[in-house]
Formats: structure tokens, C-alpha cells, sequence
């Protein structure tokens, strides 16, 4: 298969130039493409998201861009008073960098990719992992350009609905010890309470708007509750014997858990996104 090209792009932010990281199938210049916008967890990089989350190879296979844009903060730690982090709320972002507004930055990072190649407004979508996961449903919240969102082992942050629901498509381990799947503080994780990931998402279906579900399918040990109705659709994987990993993927780190290998995130992510773009204005 032909490879695509990788290209390091800068943007002025607060804090000084930040990287956004893009990636273009091949045969693509010029071309109006899809765009998924991806986003590290606390102390990742842009290149560590590509490398463990195999968004740029399938997108060699399946023709959209992918842009991974870079956090504050350090990387390569996980110490929540230090580590590259999105500022997603209270708790939730680097500690040197609470005022930052990254729903500004990264509205601003997708125009940078547009000025580098042209984009399909219409399908603009975003998939984090971890606190990028959860600067994933911030973005669902507050960013009008956002055509659907996917999560890995993040938890929803609330506000009020949007003016238009967000399609959403989320992945959680039952062996999470970041943040928990049963709900809480995490032992590995910032002490920040999340609700039972079942109910976190239940919750955010009804946001919303979805007046249907949850229905439930299964693949082998994994199971998928999927709401629907009022314009939206919400999915919700349980991935069993699973920790703080993205299914399918590498490990993010050399202790890292073990991602699931019976399920690919990357793939069922894309093809929810390919059926969910804008509706025409």
C-alpha cells in the first residue's frame, strides 16, 4: 500500500508556537479531504498519538487527513502538575496552564490545516484519547465545526447542550485504573471523580437528545449499548479486560496496558464518522 506524507505545522497560541502534527493520505494534494482532529492524553505527543492510535495508516487506506495537535505542558510524564494536558476544566489540564482556552486553539489549529490543505467543512470530526478524550466532548459542547466525536477511556465533561447534537462514539476498559470504568478516583489517575462510565454515557446520549436505546450488540467479549433518536446517535463500548489502552492500538508507553486486540477502535471509529458528517445548511 502507498504511503502517505507526514507534515509538522506550527500555530502561534498562548504559550508561545505550538505543533500541529498532519498527515495526508497519498495522492491527496489539492484534493477536499475529511479531517480528523486527534488528541493525546495527559504527557503525549502528536507523533505518540499517530504511533500507538494507527490513525495515519488507516487513513492511507481510507483517504482523510489526520491532524494531531500538540498540548501545553511537558511530554512524556503523566504528572498532572507537569504533563502535556488539554484544558478541559477544573483538574483536568496541565497545572502551569489553567487559563488556557483550547476550544479557541484548536478551532484555530483546524483553519491552520485548511490554509495547508483544503478540508471538507462538513466532516470535520475529533477522536482523543484519555484527556484528550475529554477535550473531545468539551469541543462536542462548545464547537459548532465538530461533525462527530470518538473517545478512548475518557469520561464526558457537562455544560449545556449544543445547538445541534454531536454523534458520538465512545470506547471504555473495564480494567481502567485511570479513570475507573466503575466510576470514582482512579489509582493511576487524576483525583478528579468520574461517574460510572455506563451511566457518564448513558448521560451524555440524553444530552443529546436521544430518545432511543439503549440497544445492545456484542463482539466476542466486547459489548456495544447504542442510543439513538432525535437527530443523534451514541455508542458506547464496554471492552472487556481492558485497561487505560486504545483497542486495537500499541501501547502508549513501555508499561502501558496492554491494549484489546480482538477490536479495533480505529476502524470502527472511521466508519462512524463516515456515516455521520454535518447535515447541509
Amino acid at each position: 500500500m502507498q504511503q502517505g506524507r507526514s507534515h509538522q505545522l506550527k500555530l502561534e497560541g498562548e504559550g508561545g508556537p505550538r505543533g500541529i502534527l498532519v498527515h495526508d493520505p497519498p495522492g491527496s494534494p489539492g484534493r477536499e479531504l475529511p479531517l480528523v482532529l486527534a488528541l493525546h492524553g495527559t504527557g503525549g505527543t502528536g507523533r505518540l498519538m499517530a504511533a500507538f492510535s494507527g490513525l495515519s495508516r488507516l487513513a492511507d487506506e481510507r483517504g482523510f487527513r489526520v491532524a494531531y495537535p500538540q498540548a501545553l505542558g511537558e511530554a512524556g510524564t503523566e504528572d498532572p502538575a507537569r504533563g502535556a494536558a488539554w484544558n478541559v476544566g477544573p483538574g483536568l489540564g496541565c497545572a502551569r496552564h489553567t487559563g488556557t482556552d483550547d476550544v479557541a486553539f484548536l478551532t484555530a489549529a483546524v483553519e491552520r490545516v485548511r490554509r495547508h490543505a483544503p478540508v471538507d467543512p462538513r466532516r470535520v470530526f475529533v477522536a482523543g484519547f484519555s484527556n484528550g478524550a475529554r477535550m473531545a466532548y468539551r469541543l462536542a459542547l462548545e464547537a459548532p465545526w465538530v461533525a462527530a466525536i470518538a473517545t478512548v477511556a475518557g469520561a464526558p465533561v457537562w455544560g449545556p447542550a449544543p445547538a445541534r447534537p454531536v454523534p458520538t462514539l465512545s470506547f471504555h476498559g473495564t480494567e481502567d485504573q485511570h479513570i475507573p470504568y466503575g466510576g470514582g478516583v482512579g489509582s493511576r489517575g487524576r483525583p478528579v471523580p468520574a461517574l460510572p462510565a455506563p451511566e457518564g454515557v448513558a448521560r451524555w446520549a440524553a444530552l443529546m437528545g436521544c430518545s432511543e436505546g439503549p440497544f445492545r450488540d456484542a463482539l466476542e467479549a466486547h459489548t456495544l449499548d447504542l442510543w439513538s433518536g432525535g437527530g443523534c446517535e451514541v455508542g458506547f463500548w464496554t471492552v472487556r479486560g481492558m485497561g487505560h489502552a486504545w483497542p486495537g492500538g500499541r501501547r502508549y508507553a513501555p508499561d502501558a496496558d496492554l491494549p484489546a486486540k480482538d477490536l479495533s477502535a480505529s476502524h470502527l471509529i472511521w466508519a462512524f464518522f463516515e456515516a455521520h458528517p454535518l447535515e447541509a445548511s
